[in-house]
């Protein structure tokens, strides 16, 4: 219960899961550590300024006086490069498009070991440049609601030496019982929910009543998602419309009003 006995407290996992992807991202990410606003960061390892832009992460989740979770987050669709020779024997300078996995997927007619050793490969860059274990695997592009995408998790995940890092689940769809939860136990791993995102369009009425009255997660520490940012310095990097909105939320997650409105919701961040 809340220390007024209001309700139950509510504890989330606010993150974002695009480190390494832009300049404007990731101060934005940087920015909201330092400020206590920011509970979880994926990095993408194949983004372009991973390599160039990870020892700001790692200096400010050092010095912000919470316990920001740091993970990766998988990149195994169009717009990024495979890591292996194994992997790019078989995709060429790309990994497939969605409707690739979604006409293979059902029918388990995905390349088992080649995703592995991608899987493996962007586990093992993050250790090798951030110097620490992640705290936790995501799937970008959702990925992860494929049952034979997520066995390939499961499988490098449970190769890892211990403290071995949970897996998010699929947004919104992951449930008790799931053949995810079900591997993972298997394999004594931890999996973590994946709830809601933050609305992209409207202002900032929208964000206010997203935690206000829209934020139902089922359960405790599960992950909602954001994705804040300033301007990119080289505008056509992303389109105006989800900069607008990217600088929207990054307001509103500074502003003074948010941590008054989780105060109001027995929300808590960490």
């Amino acid at each position: 219960m809340s220390p007024l006995g209001l309700g139950p407290m509510k504890r989330i996992l606010l993150t974002n899961l695009e480190f390494g992807t832009s300049f404007g991202v990731d101060r934005a990410i940087c920015d909201l550590i330092i400020a206590g606003r920011l509970s979880a960061v994926g990095c993408v390892v194949t983004g372009p300024l991973w390599e160039k832009e990870f020892y700001q992460l790692r200096d400010v989740v050092a010095w912000a006086e919470q316990d920001t979770k740091v993970g990766v987050t998988l990149t195994l669709r169009r717009g990024y490069a495979p890591l292996t020779p194994l992997g790019a024997s078989a995709f060429g300078q790309s990994y497939p498009s969605m409707s690739w996995y979604y006409l293979r997927a059902p029918f388990n007619l995905l390349p088992d070991e080649v995703l592995e050793a991608e899987i493996a490969a962007q586990i093992e860059l993050f250790q090798q440049i951030y110097l620490r274990a992640p705290a936790f695997v995501a799937v970008e592009g959702d990925l992860i609601r494929f049952a034979a995408v997520a066995q390939r998790v499961v499988n490098v995940v449970s190769l890892m030496r211990a403290p071995r890092p949970a897996i998010v689940g699929p947004s919104g769809e992951y449930h008790s019982g799931s053949s995810l939860e079900k591997a993972a136990a298997k394999a004594g791993l931890q999996t973590i929910y994946a709830g809601p995102t933050l609305p992209e369009g409207g202002d900032e009425t929208d964000l206010r009543e997203f935690f206000w009255h829209g934020l139902d997660v089922p359960h405790e520490s599960s992950m909602v998602f954001c994705q804040p940012g300033y301007p990119e310095k080289e505008p056509s990097i992303k389109p105006l419309k989800e900069q607008n909105a990217r600088e929207r939320q990054l307001r509103f997650l500074n502003s003074e009003e948010f941590p008054y409105l989780l105060s109001e919701k027995d929300i808590f961040l960490f």
